[in-house]
């Protein structure tokens, strides 16, 4: 079986590459991509990096945005290679192959290997994950080191190891401050146990973990203080998305192109206190609102789950049909998704029970926000995994009768 198990795995890995450099080579998508998205600013604060400016935006200005995991990553390779984005696309090719191989080992503590491998080809030629291992942007590192960090906390979890849990929350640290997407997903945890009366000594384990992770991302938060004279713990954006999300005229999406209100609003000089003041705003906008906030609210479940990553670059590009096929897809792959995670927690409470907690994690804080479907990528991976097996469960279901 372990032989077998390796075998596997070269072989994603190998297909995951050979996917992914074929796209760098025959795309152009990733050099047009260099002016969208956050790139400039990652790009930026990573050549002041090399240039020994420190973490600064391209205006020169302290980056209250950006979290320093992946200008560092970027910055390594500027300095080694030059500022050649062409190095770090197939560095982070060879990464998002990875990727796949990690999301083998973390299946295969769930499922039987036929469905982890299953899992695994397809997203070895996923787009999204394809895609995005060409672009200047974070996610491609942050799914590798989310990953990492939930195969270290469910074998910690499964084996009731102290060690395993002080190492999840290094790795969990290390994550956040690449993307601090599930920062507080340990305190979501700690509710559920309590709320569903876990064991006490699981409890206090996943406290320890939280505690570690919050050890290793504190040198970054005092730099904050040391620099903006406010407490910032990992970076601003969040409070924005969640003003965006509330704010019934822009019907809960977050604009690149601001309208006057918006600068009316937020003109001070201290992106902090911008932050703080967006997060006051955006409970007055659902106090004034609750019933516009709530329909905000069921659009923006619907734009999380179910709108496909890269949606409005096929209508970009004309292939509505393609995009319509691939809402479809998504809305399919969401539903057996859902229902694999309670059907498995139904059934094995004590198993499934954190990626239940996960799930709903996500559902809750990016329906907060103004959710874009890129947000989903981390958990994308996982959500084709627990997919197939909620089709195979209904397929074995059908052929018992």
């Amino acid at each position: 079986m372990l032989k077998l198990k390796i075998r596997y795995l070269i072989l994603i890995f190998s297909l995951s590459l050979v996917v992914r450099i074929a796209f760098l080579l025959i795309s152009d998508y990733p050099d047009k991509s260099l002016k969208n998205y956050d790139t400039p600013s990652w790009d930026g604060v990573a050549w002041n990096l090399v240039l020994s400016r420190g973490f600064l935006e391209p205006d020169n200005k302290p980056t209250s945005v950006r979290p320093p995991i992946y200008p560092l990553f970027l910055a390594i390779i500027y300095y080694i290679f030059g500022r050649n984005y062409f190095v770090v696309y197939i560095i982070q090719s060879i990464i998002s192959s990875l990727n796949n191989s990690l999301l083998f080992v973390f299946l295969n503590l769930f499922f039987d290997i036929k469905t982890t491998f299953i899992t695994c080809l397809i997203c070895s030629i996923w787009p999204a994950f394809v895609v995005y291992s060409g672009l200047i942007c974070s996610e491609t590192l942050y799914v590798f080191l989310f990953l990492s960090f939930l195969i270290i906390y469910f074998k910690a979890y499964f084996s009731d190891k102290t060690f395993l849990y002080i190492l999840a929350g290094v790795i969990l640290g290390i994550s956040n401050l690449t993307r601090s997407t599930v920062v507080i997903y340990p305190i979501f945890l700690i509710f559920f146990f309590l709320l569903f009366k876990f064991d006490t000594k699981l409890i206090f384990k996943t406290l320890l973990m939280f505690i570690v992770s919050l050890a290793v991302i504190s040198p970054w938060t005092i730099r904050n203080y040391i620099v903006f004279k406010r407490f910032l713990l990992i970076n601003t954006a969040a409070a924005e998305l969640f003003w965006s999300g509330t704010y019934i005229p822009w019907d809960g999406i977050c604009k690149h192109g601001r309208d006057e209100n918006f600068y009316k609003l937020f003109n001070l000089e201290n992106p902090i206190d911008n932050e703080r003041k967006m997060l006051k705003e955006g409970i007055k906008n659902i106090i004034s609102n609750p019933l516009g906030f709530l329909i905000l609210s069921i659009k923006k479940f619907y734009r999380f789950w179910f709108k496909p990553i890269g949606y409005e670059i096929l209508l970009s590009y004309g292939l509505k049909i393609f995009a319509i096929l691939a809402l479809l897809l998504q809305i399919v792959i969401v539903i057996f998704c859902w229902w694999s995670v309670f059907v498995n927690t139904y059934k094995n409470k004590i198993k499934f029970f954190p990626i239940l907690v996960l799930f709903v994690y996500f559902t809750i804080m990016h329906n907060l926000l103004a959710p874009i479907p890129r947000y989903r990528l981390p958990l994308e991976i996982i959500i084709i995994g627990f997919s197939l097996d909620g089709i195979r469960k209904l397929t074995l279901k059908y052929e018992e009768k």
